[in-house]
């Protein structure tokens, strides 16, 4: 398979910016801004923003700590809902595929179209800056010391970090190390929460995204949609029940059988056609008819669709996977800290290590059989897991 000459350009530019970065590398720029290169990623630091940050800590020490009290305690639940949820995903994946939910790594190109990128880059941007700068507020209320913040681009993936005194946070009490750790994900849970009232209230208003059909985005080859629809095309009836949905498309189609006749209503370019196929069999089910067509959901406003599911989900998966006690992540080093303060080191560091790669198992174990039961997830797809599907 041929390599999207979209994802080409990407990928050239991304390969122009790295070498560039690495002429720049360690090198002071205008002022207090320095480019590095650390594990394939690229910081621009700064420390101008160290005073404005230290000046935030310590004028809000009180609230600071009794939200990182709060946010300690709210990763444990979180922890607790992760572990919970990947086990009973994966046992659903293995005994009812139809009752799990897909894990799939979010890789912009690989396992999502780039169409989706604006909005997942804007997801990821926002949570990440809220992530450290609540880090690095909670530190300063520690006094602990902040060495720099600023921006990162690791491929795609544009965000910001705070490069936090981690050997002077070792050595502070574990409630400070607690309430630092959790800060990160406390606040995306907070953002997570802020965003779904926000989103409520607007898709209860007239604004609201308001489905309107099925897009096909591609079509299969060898079945009878290959040469009648194209990409582009929206179905919006099957025998003149309306298709609004995915699902109710889905559940329409899921009566006819193989060799049924069925007429579409499709919009072409703006105007409503009428397309006559005849079924085949279900590649996954030999009695229910398919016409070959991978679909994604169409609404009006469909960017404030597409951005508030990007925003929502990855606001919430970051809070939730990165407090499972799993190491390098900010669980996993609540854990590892508590467990050094009541075990000795090597077993503390023998339990941590082996939680996280038993629990890393299982994450991957969630990918692989979400990989095969889902087949769509291949390269260069379109990933909408809420609004995508076959027919």
């Amino acid at each position: 398979m041929g390599i999207p000459g979209d994802l080409l350009v990407v990928g050239v530019s991304i390969a122009f910016i790295y070498l560039a970065a690495y002429f720049l590398s360690k090198r002071k720029l205008s002022g207090d801004f320095e480019i590095d290169i650390q594990g394939g990623a690229l910081l621009l630091k700064t420390t101008r923003l160290n005073k404005f940050i230290e000046d935030f800590g310590k004028k809000h020490t009180k609230l600071l700590k009794r939200l990182g009290n709060l946010g300690a305690l709210a990763s444990i639940i979180m922890a607790g809902y992760g572990i919970y949820f990947f086990h009973e995903n994966l046992l659903l994946l293995r005994t009812a595929p139809t009752a799990a939910s897909p894990v799939s790594p979010i890789l912009p190109g690989i396992t999502i179209g780039l169409e989706a990128l604006p909005y997942f880059l804007l997801a990821v941007a926002i949570t990440l800056i809220s992530h450290e700068l609540a880090h690095a507020f909670h530190a300063a209320s520690e006094n602990v010391k902040v060495k720099s913040t600023g921006i990162f681009l690791f491929l795609v993936l544009l965000g910001g970090f705070a490069e936090i005194d981690e050997e002077e946070l070792a050595k502070r009490p574990l409630s400070t190390q607690l309430r630092v750790f959790a800060a990160g994900s406390f606040a995306n849970i907070l953002t997570f929460l802020l965003l779904l009232l926000v989103f409520t209230l607007i898709f209860a208003s007239p604004l609201a995204p308001r489905p309107v059909g099925v897009l096909v985005t591609e079509t299969i080859q060898r079945y009878p949609a290959y040469d009648k629809l194209a990409s582009g095309d929206i179905i919006i009836a099957i025998d003149n029940s309306p298709t609004p949905t995915t699902s109710i498309f889905s559940e329409t189609l899921s009566h006819y059988k193989p060799n049924d006749t069925v007429q579409l209503t499709v919009l072409r370019n703006g105007k409503k056609i009428s397309i006559t196929l005849q079924l085949a069999s279900h590649p996954q089910n030999s009695s229910r008819g398919f016409m070959g067509v991978m679909i994604n959901q169409v609404y009006t406003n469909e960017w404030m669709y597409k951005a508030s599911w990007w925003l929502l989900v990855v606001t919430s998966s970051v809070a939730i996977i990165n407090v499972m006690p799993i190491l390098p992540l900010d669980g996993g080093r609540m854990l590892k800290a508590v467990l050094e303060k009541t075990l000795p080191r090597n077993i503390a560091k023998g339990l941590s290590l082996g939680l996280s790669m038993y629990l890393t198992v299982i994450l991957i174990a969630n990918i692989a059989y979400s990989t095969a039961r889902w087949p769509i997830l291949t390269p260069w797809r379109e990933y909408w897991p809420a609004s995508r599907g076959v027919g």
